[in-house]
């Protein structure tokens, strides 16, 4: 995307409406005044300027603008930020690279169509197949509007007969996903047919493809949408869009198989619940919560496939940094099953405190074989070699059980995982490499007039090109606002500079700037006082250098010219011209 669309993006979108969704914004002045959306307060200490488009808070020390407010509000990447406002804004984003290609909202609107046709044959009289199937998994159709759960009929044509009428062509479904191809080209067949149907949204809640759930007959019992640039399992979690807020504010994330098991966990009071979409987890899921919460609850089913499943996925995880725990359900069950049954509240919850450590759990996995004559040397190498490729941190509070199990000493097995680990069988993982703008409250020692110079440069052209560069920055004290300043007086438009700064994730480059917009909002300060500003701040300038260079003096340290410098410093603050 370029520079042109984001300004686009910011001149369509109104930042005091979008932050309006989230605080309830009263005008006092120029300015909006809310509690905070992102700490608890009281008294509202949230600013909002709708004629600078930035805001601040005076409590926390989070701010910025339009972009970043979503960024930090629902936890976003700079991309998913913006891929998000331009839809809100009608704009259409040039992709470059990986980014999805610009037929990518076309599909989009197909997808919608197909959700509103899903759900309206779901209450149709040809659905009530799917509703008695739906009722007898305890989903009334409150819950099914609440989750858009739809139905596919089982037709061959039905749903490509109708997205013909509303326009869409032949190849465009077939783009989709939605449809098939049948001997040739012409002959298009619906891909979902007799199935439950679950939207599938990415992190942003942009609908991006479909699950579909076999009530009756032969076939997968579950199918998604074919992988696409727009849809990828791998990238994607079923209701992350939903849960990520909780997840964030919880910093723990549950982690379960199916739709269904994700819905009741939702219904339940657990909306920090996803699932994953009929695949293993891969280091993108991972890299994805981690960007949420310290630590996951792992869910799989508790056959030999799931609990395969979820000790590969515990080491992805563990190896982004999200501590794994194993939840394993009593007698087998499912959470969906679980939280159904008398007392299932309290058995979920206890199952989630007693949830196993990566470690425990991949000892308790091999216990048996450990405990087998024939099979205790490949346990024990196989326990070793996942155990070794962790930091010694991670599985140190756990020797003693470790030990016991082995039949060692915990300095043998220390030994043991040292040996593992420098016969090259530690692993390196890579880190995400998406921005995430820095959330963290702005720590910064600069006093108000130093942040409100910041707001009045990058509003005021003319007053930005009579500043002389070097003369200038050093009127600063604090080295962040130094820098701040040094950015915008150095020739690049404040417009690219904003944008540059949320690529790179500077959000207290931002910040700086947003705190002297709402600084400037409060007191009413205008552009025509920069020359009484700039005066202040020499003054203040002159003081310091004339205390460092004195000093000097009484040291018998200065030079001729410090000495001269000091007279000169003493002669302005006596009412000499103080100005830049």
């Amino acid at each position: 995307m370029t520079s042109d669309e984001i300004e686009a993006i910011k001149s369509k979108i109104d930042i005091v409406d979008v932050v309006s969704e989230y605080a309830g914004l009263k005008k006092k002045g120029k300015a909006y005044w809310a509690c905070c959306p992102f700490h608890t307060e009281k008294t509202p200490s949230f600013c909002v300027s709708r004629e600078k488009q930035t805001y601040y808070c005076f409590g926390c020390g989070n701010g910025g603008d339009l972009i970043s407010f979503v960024m930090n509000a629902e936890h976003l990447t700079f991309h998913e930020t913006l891929e998000r406002l331009a839809e809100r804004a009608g704009i259409r984003l040039e992709r470059r690279g990986k980014n999805i290609p610009r037929n990518a909202q076309r599909k989009v609107e197909i997808n919608a169509a197909a959700l509103k046709f899903f759900r309206d044959e779901l209450a149709s009289h040809g659905g009530d197949a799917a509703r008695k199937y739906l009722e007898r998994r305890n989903l009334n159709p409150e819950e099914c509007r609440r989750f858009e759960i739809g139905w596919a009929p089982n037709s061959w044509v039905k749903l490509t007969n109708e997205m013909l009428k509303l326009g869409y062509t032949k190849n465009e479904l077939l783009k989709s996903g939605l449809v098939s191809e049948g001997r040739t080209r012409d002959e298009l067949y619906d891909r979902f047919r007799g199935r439950v149907i679950f939207p599938i949204h990415n992190i942003t809640g942009r609908l991006i493809g479909f699950g579909g759930r076999l009530i009756d007959g032969d076939g997968a019992k579950y199918l998604n949408s074919p992988e696409s640039k727009l849809f990828s399992k791998r990238y994607n979690l079923y209701l992350l869009d939903k849960a990520k807020n909780d997840i964030y504010a919880q910093k723990s994330v549950i982690l379960v198989e199916g739709y269904m098991d994700a819905i009741r966990a939702h219904l339940f009071g657990y909306k920090n619940t996803v699932a994953s979409l009929g695949t293993s987890l891969t280091d993108e899921h991972a890299l994805l919560l981690k960007r949420l919460a310290d630590v996951c609850y792992v869910c799989y089913d508790t056959d030999s496939a799931g609990e395969a499943a979820a000790l590969r996925a515990m080491y992805i995880l563990q190896s982004h940094g999200v501590k794994a725990m194993r939840v394993i359900w009593k007698d087998g069950k499912d959470p969906d099953e679980l939280l159904q049954q008398e007392g299932g509240r309290e058995l979920f919850e206890s199952s989630i405190k007693e949830a196993l450590p990566l470690p425990l759990f991949h000892a308790k996995l091999k216990e048996a074989d450990i405990q087998n004559t024939y099979t205790a040397q490949g346990a024990i190498d196989e326990l070793l070699k996942g155990l070794a490729s962790l930091p010694v941190f991670e599985v140190m509070p756990y020797y003693d059980e470790l030990s016991g199990l082995l039949g060692v000493f915990p300095h043998e097995l220390r030994a043991m995982l040292l040996s593992h680990a420098q016969h090259g069988e530690r692993e390196k993982f890579t880190a995400e490499n998406d921005t995430i703008l820095n959330s963290e409250a702005l720590e910064c020692h600069a006093d108000d007039i130093e942040f409100i110079f910041c707001s009045l440069l990058r509003k005021d052209e003319a007053f930005r090109k009579s500043c002389s560069l070097e003369e200038t920055v050093k009127l600063i004290e604090d080295e962040s606002v130094q820098n701040v300043v040094y950015a915008l007086l150095s020739g690049e438009d404040p417009v690219t500079l904003a944008d540059r700064w949320h690529q790179i994730g500077d959000g207290k480059s931002l910040a700086i700037i947003a705190k002297g917009d709402s600084l400037a909002a409060r007191e009413g300060i205008e552009s025509e006082t920069y020359v009484k500003i700039i005066e202040t701040l020499k003054s203040r300038y002159l003081r310091r250098r004339s205390s460092v260079l004195l000093q000097k003096i009484k040291n018998g340290t200065s030079s001729d010219n410090e000495y001269k410098e000091y007279l000169e410093c003493v002669k302005s603050l006596k009412g000499g011209d103080v100005r830049a």
